[in-house]
């Protein structure tokens, strides 16, 4: 899908001609439908170094379970 092009405004100079109407109104920019590509691609990379984290984590924490299991058996 292809974006629109914004249209750019112009101001002429002089006064403008009989019975033209003129456009006095307050504007303000706003963003488009959902978020900026960045934030998305930050959304991800946290997502992707929180698997990371999570994934390092689990084998010595099942090695610790391990060894608190056999001091509790006393072997």
């Amino acid at each position: 899908m292809s974006r629109r092009r914004a249209t750019q405004l112009r101001e002429q100079p002089g006064t403008p001609p009989r019975g033209a109407e003129v456009i006095d109104a307050q504007f303000k920019v706003v963003r488009g439908k959902g978020q900026s590509r960045v934030a998305v691609a930050g959304k991800w990379l946290f997502a992707f170094v929180c698997a990371a984290a999570i994934g390092f984590l689990i084998p010595p924490a099942l090695v610790v379970l391990q060894e608190i299991a056999a001091m509790v058996r006393g072997d």
